[in-house]
C-alpha cells in the first residue's frame, strides 16, 4: 500500500550483496565520470535527513506514493552499465528491468571459465589456482572468446570485464572500484548522476588457511556452473539480474566453443536469501549434481552460511555481491572469490558523502547481520575519522514484526541525519520514520 504522505530525505543506497575492496583511511575516493554536479537535492532540507543504505534499489512505485522518495540521493556500487551489455541481457531475459549486479555476476562466470581454460583442467581447485592471476598483469582481453584464444597461444591475460577492471587482490576481492551516484524522481525510481572510484591496497600477509592446499584433482572434464541466487526471500529484486549475467555468460562461452572442448553446463538454486533459511539444502543440492563452481550467494549472511560447506568441498564459490569485510580474512583456502567492492570502500564513500552535505551529528540505524553491522562499522569508523559525530548507533533484528522502538531510539537522539541500512524491511521501516516525523518537510 503507498505510503499516505511524502517523507523527503537525501539517501544513500548501497547494495547488500557486494565484494571485498578496502580504501586506506588516509585516502579519499576520487570522483570519476560525473553527469551531473554531486551535490545534495534541494528536497528534504527541512528537518533531519535520511540516508538510505539499502540493497534495495529498486523501483519502489509500487510501494510509495509518487513523489515520497522525489530528491533522494544514492549511492550504489559498480560502474555504469553500457547500452550494449543491457541489451545482450535483454536478449536473455526481456523481462530483466534492474540490471544491478548483472556485469558482476556475468564476469565472475567469465573468469572462472577463463581460469579452467588456463588450468587445462575444469576442478575447483585447479580453477582457484588460476582465478586471481587472469585479472592482472597480462594482455588485455575483454570477452571470453578472445581471451581463450590468447590463453591458447601461451599469453597471459588481464580480464577486463562488463563491471570494469577487476584486478582482484590476494584475498580474491577487486582491488579497484566504482560506486554510482543515483537521485530519485517523482516516480519514486532512481538515475545515475555521477561516479566515484575507489582503490584499495593489497593484503600484505595472506595466512596459509586463505591459500590452496593439498592436491589438485583432475576434473571430468565438463565444467559445471551452479548458480545460488535469491529467487526468492529478501534480495529476490536482485536474483533476475544476476541469473540473467550468468546466463548470458554461459551462453557466450558455449557459443565460443566451451571449455576444455565442451559445453559448461549450469544447475541452477535458490539462495533464499533467509527467508526462508534454504540455501544450506539448495548447496547440498548443487554440489551432488557435480558443480564446479557456485556463483553466490547475493548476500552475504547466505554466504558465510554455506561458504564451509562449498569451499571444504574443494568447489570454487564466487559472488558478485557480497560486500562483507568478513570475507576479507576468511580462511577460505583459496577457494572464496568476489567481483563487486566490499564495505569498507562503500563506507567510506558514504561517509564523505555525508560529511560534504554538511552533517555532523548522525544516526546509523541497520541490521543486525554480517552486512549490516560491518557496513555500519565502516560508515561509522570513517565518518567519526572526519570529524562528525555518531549520536545514535542501532542494530535491529530483520525479522522483527515493527521498528517502532528502534526508531524512537533515534529520534531521542535528534541527529542531523540518518543512516538506515537495511534490505526489502526498508518498505516497513520508512513508514515509521514518517510516523515518528523524522525527515518530512517542516
Amino acid at each position: 500500500m503507498p505510503l499516505p504522505r511524502r517523507i523527503t530525505c537525501i539517501a544513500v543506497l548501497v547494495s547488500a550483496a557486494l565484494a571485498t575492496a578496502a580504501c586506506g583511511s588516509s585516502s579519499s575516493p576520487t570522483a570519476a565520470g560525473s553527469e551531473a554536479p554531486a551535490t545534495p537535492a534541494t528536497a528534504g532540507t527541512a528537518g533531519t535527513q535520511l540516508y538510505f543504505v539499502d540493497g534495495n534499489t529498486a523501483d519502489y512505485s509500487g510501494d510509495f506514493e509518487p513523489g515520497t522518495l522525489d530528491g533522494v540521493r544514492a549511492t550504489l556500487p559498480g560502474g555504469k552499465i553500457g547500452d550494449e551489455f543491457r541489451q545482450r541481457i535483454l536478449k536473455i531475459n526481456s523481462k530483466v528491468k534492474d540490471f544491478t549486479y548483472a556485469p558482476e555476476a556475468y564476469d565472475a562466470t567469465i573468469l572462472s571459465a577463463l581460469a579452467a581454460v588456463a588450468a587445462k583442467n575444469d576442478s575447483g581447485k585447479a580453477i582457484a589456482e588460476k582465478e586471481i592471476g587472469i585479472t592482472r598483469d597480462g594482455t588485455k582481453c575483454t570477452s571470453f572468446k578472445q581471451c581463450a584464444g590468447l590463453l591458447a597461444d601461451g599469453t597471459d591475460i588481464d580480464y577486463d570485464g562488463a563491471s570494469g577492471p577487476i584486478e582482484m587482490n590476494s584475498t580474491g576481492s577487486p582491488s579497484a572500484a566504482t560506486v554510482g551516484i543515483y537521485q530519485f524522481g517523482q516516480d519514486n525510481n532512481y538515475k545515475n548522476v555521477g561516479y566515484v572510484n575507489g582503490t584499495t591496497p593489497d593484503q600484505a600477509n595472506i595466512r596459509a588457511d586463505q591459500k590452496v592446499s593439498g592436491p589438485i584433482p583432475k576434473g571430468d572434464g565438463t565444467l559445471t556452473f551452479g548458480t545460488l541466487l535469491p529467487a526468492t526471500g529478501d534480495s529476490s529484486f536482485l536474483g533476475a539480474p544476476q541469473f540473467a549475467g550468468v546466463d548470458l555468460a554461459i551462453d557466450e562461452i558455449n557459443k565460443a566453443g566451451g571449455v576444455l572442448g565442451k559445453d559448461v553446463k549450469q544447475l541452477k538454486g535458490d539462495s533464499g536469501d533467509g527467508s526462508p533459511n534454504i540455501a544450506p539444502s539448495e548447496t547440498d543440492k548443487l554440489l551432488r549434481g557435480g558443480a564446479d563452481v557456485i556463483i553466490g550467494a547475493a548476500s552475504s549472511s547466505v554466504s558465510l552460511s554455506v561458504i564451509d560447506k562449498i569451499t571444504g568441498a574443494g568447489v570454487v564459490q564466487i559472488s558478485a555481491g557480497n560486500t562483507s569485510t568478513a570475507f576479507d580474512t576468511y580462511p577460505d583456502h583459496g577457494m572464496y572469490f568476489r567481483t563487486a567492492p566490499s564495505d569498507v570502500l562503500q563506507g567510506q564513500v558514504m561517509a564523505q558523502t555525508i560529511s560534504e552535505d554538511g552533517h555532523r551529528n548522525i544516526a546509523i540505524l541497520a541490521r543486525q547481520d554480517a552486512y549490516g553491522e560491518a557496513l555500519a562499522k565502516n560508515v561509522r569508523s570513517f565518518y567519526e575519522e572526519s570529524g562528525g559525530k555518531v549520536v545514535s548507533y542501532v542494530l535491529y533484528d530483520a525479522n522483527a514484526a515493527n521498528y517502532t522502538a528502534e526508531v524512537e531510539k533515534v529520534k531521542a537522539q535528534d541527529p542531523d541525519a540518518i543512516v538506515l541500512i537495511s534490505f526489502d524491511e526498508s518498505k516497513k521501516i520508512v513508514p515509521e520514520l514518517i510516523k515518528a516525523g523524522i525527515g518530512q518537510n517542516g
